[in-house]
């Protein structure tokens, strides 16, 4: 595990359908501690344990449903959370333990900003945090990623995806400051992106017109 910022570390790289790399990340704070994303790499979730576990773990959209979901977070002591409109997803298994029903933006535990942002698919979710060390760190999940160092977009509508849909939600993460991008999974080297409120808004204004 690798830390990032004072608060903020990141997991080992995990492969997903043959091209995907991803990682969660861990955050660090006064009301529980935190895990956003998932992770099944066995020597962090051990690191994790020994900082103290979770009190929360946060999905951003339905293909975080995998093998072990929960036994991860039962295991950091972690309750499950993510928007309502996953729970379908997850058919006769346990579902979430807290479901967000939002369709704006609500708070949550540590400060930690809930942001409902359909799109991808019909049940994405955001979070937004203003780290007490000066950086608010975005956590866009799917809703945009990192192809060979490209920002992307990918409209799932099996899923419940909408390329209109997700033109306004860019629109909308666009105008809400955000210093670091943090991505769910990349296509090629994932990086932490550090960016001014004029890259962000360019950024996200940039894609939303590739939709249209």
């Amino acid at each position: 595990m690798r830390q990032l910022y004072p608060d903020l570390w990141q997991t080992s790289v995990e492969m997903r359908f043959g091209t995907l790399r991803t990682h969660a990340y861990f955050l660090e704070h006064s009301d529980g501690n935190a895990l956003i994303y998932h992770s099944a790499q066995e020597a962090d979730l051990s690191r994790i344990s020994k900082m103290g576990g979770v009190a929360h773990q946060y999905l951003s959209h339905n293909h975080e449903i995998v093998p072990g979901l929960h036994a991860t977070s039962s295991r950091l002591g972690g309750q499950l959370c993510g928007h309502e409109r996953m729970q379908p997803y997850f058919g006769a298994r346990k579902g979430l333990d807290i479901a967000f029903q939002t369709l704006d933006t609500e708070q949550h535990a540590g400060g930690l900003e809930v942001i409902f942002t359909p799109g991808h698919t019909d049940n994405n979710v955001c979070y937004r945090y203003a780290s007490p060390h000066g950086k608010t760190y975005l956590f866009t999940g799917d809703t945009i990623y990192l192809d060979q160092g490209e920002w992307r977009t990918l409209v799932m509508t099996g899923d419940g995806g909408d390329r209109s849909t997700l033109h306004e939600t860019l629109l909308k993460l666009g105008e809400m400051p955000a210093d670091v991008l943090i991505t769910s999974v990349a296509v090629g080297d994932m990086r932490i992106v550090e960016v001014t409120r004029s890259e962000w808004r360019a950024i996200a204004r940039k894609l939303a017109d590739e939709l249209t």
